[in-house]
């Protein structure tokens, strides 16, 4: 009778629905492992996507700035006409180059400001983004010269 009695509650707890706590637990484990994979793979290429806006908006500069460059013979002109040395912020730079599109101000990444310099007047530029802090690239610095060669981080002087 004994027996019986210990198969049948045996029987009892097979059939009943739900999962058991060491179930539960290798699901959570295995969750937790996904997670600890994704998550930084995830913000790894949000960084990656923003610095290549960063770059596409810098090259994008350039080109225009050539442009300019071909059609004045340097690449910013005062207001008075004449060819000049000077700082833009990005607000100068969409009105003075205005081919130059990056996007909307509030959804960028970065903020862009150009160096005009050289010796005759305007004759070199760096342009430059600098990561904003409310972003996930805060302080990440990229520069691109009128050679075209992109640095970045300490190489790149703000």
């Amino acid at each position: 009778m004994e027996k019986s009695l210990f198969k049948k509650n045996y029987q009892n707890n097979l059939n009943k629905n739900g999962f058991t706590l060491v179930e539960l637990l290798i699901v959570i484990a295995i969750l937790g492992i996904l997670a600890a994979i994704a998550i930084p793979t995830y913000l790894g290429e949000r960084t990656k996507a923003a610095r290549t806006e960063a770059q596409s908006n810098l090259t994008s500069l350039r080109l225009v700035l050539e442009q300019y460059y071909a059609e004045n013979g340097c690449y910013y002109k005062s207001t008075s006409g004449s060819c000049a040395n000077g700082t833009l912020t990005l607000s100068q730079i969409k009105s003075t180059y205005n081919m130059f599109k990056p996007g909307d101000e509030k959804s960028l990444k970065f903020d862009y400001k150009l160096v005009i310099s050289g010796d005759p007047s305007a004759s070199g530029f760096t342009a430059k983004a600098l990561g904003k802090s409310d972003t996930i690239v805060k302080n990440m610095t990229l520069c691109l010269n009128q050679n075209n060669e992109m640095t970045g981080g300490a190489t790149c002087t703000w």
